[in-house]
């Protein structure tokens, strides 16, 4: 997507700090979208409508995007999943921390499995892969909101674009591990961060901003409608979890099974086949739920703009004007 069809109504280039909408675009940056409701009119040219979008909005078109989208996304998610879940088991490995049955099968009673994570590795590992995953997802979405599809290798081309790997590495760190650690020390600071700096990714990669600069981003677009963000941003993570339970699973009452078969103690390490099924299982898992929590701060990111910045009517006069043009050659 060209840096003209994400500029504010008044030509702002992306990459600079919002300003003062022009007249007729909805108000002043931040404002919301005083003068147009967000049922009007859809100008949908991808699996988006292009106006202000509900929270229904959000969620149903994060699940038609990847649906329109299958192979680049849920590829790409497979592919760092994968990564991920190799690397924590084998630092868990190394550590001696492999998941051990909590309770042997004895006397017809169930097993139940527990797994330990190797603590800060683990976390910040989660949060690098998230953020690569993000930043990649969210270059399908923001071309697939205005009709345009874009493959696997022309995802990692825009993301290595002007060094964007690096500065995303960076930002993971900071919006993601500085809000939990906030979480733990102080509380308040903690969620502030977690919801203010929820579009740092998408602004990133969009407006090719620097990680600091994202964070800033981040915040000035959160900021006039905060409550309802961080609430969006929430619910996505608790639909995640809920499908990472069903997901995860039957996978976890095969392992059971396999250790029980396996007459494996409670203080042994889990027997390497019901450890694979396992893998498989958080694989098959993270495969759909990293997608789906990615595609809703990429959208949520959209909305943004389009409420405080008029994106979206922007778009809209750029579509209009291509068509005029095309109809005068």
């Amino acid at each position: 997507m060209s840096d003209a069809e994400w500029a504010t109504p008044g030509g702002r280039p992306v990459g600079q700090p919002a300003g003062r909408v022009p007249a007729g675009y909805g108000g002043t940056a931040g404002s919301g979208t005083a003068g147009r409701g967000t049922t009007g009119a859809s100008a949908a040219a991808g699996s988006i409508p292009l106006r202000p979008l509900s929270t229904g909005d959000i969620l149903d078109g994060t699940f038609a995007t990847i649906r329109r989208n299958p192979r680049t996304v849920l590829g790409l998610s497979v592919i760092f999943v994968t990564a991920r879940e190799i690397v924590t088991v084998l630092a868990e490995a190394l550590a001696g921390q492999l998941p051990t049955p909590v309770l042997t099968v004895r006397q017809g009673s169930t097993a139940e499995l527990g797994a330990t994570i190797s603590g800060g590795f683990g976390f910040l590992l989660a949060a690098v892969v998230g953020a690569v995953l993000t930043g990649m997802v969210v270059v399908v979405v923001t071309e697939d909101v205005v009709g345009r599809q874009v493959g696997m290798a022309e995802v990692w081309r825009r993301v290595r674009k002007d060094r964007r790997l690096g500065a995303l590495l960076v930002t993971a760190v900071l919006a993601g591990a500085l809000p939990y650690l906030g979480l733990v020390l102080l509380v308040v600071p903690g969620i502030l961060a977690w919801g203010g700096w929820a579009l740092s990714t998408p602004a990133l990669i969009v407006e090719r901003l620097g990680p600091l600069s994202a964070l800033r981003r981040s915040w000035r677009l959160v900021q006039p409608d905060f409550g309802r963000v961080w609430g969006i941003r929430a619910l996505s993570v608790l639909i995640g979890l809920l499908m990472r339970v069903l997901l995860v699973l039957p996978f976890v009452a095969a392992a059971a099974l396999v250790t029980t078969l396996m007459h494996t103690g409670a203080d042994q390490p889990m027997p390497l086949p019901a450890l694979v099924v396992l893998v498989l299982g958080n694989i098959a898992a993270g495969t759909v739920i990293a997608p789906f929590e990615a595609g809703v701060l990429a959208l949520l990111y959209v909305d943004r703009r389009m409420r405080a910045e008029g994106l979206d009517i922007g778009w809209q006069l750029a579509r209009a004007r291509r068509q005029l043009q095309t109809r005068a050659a």
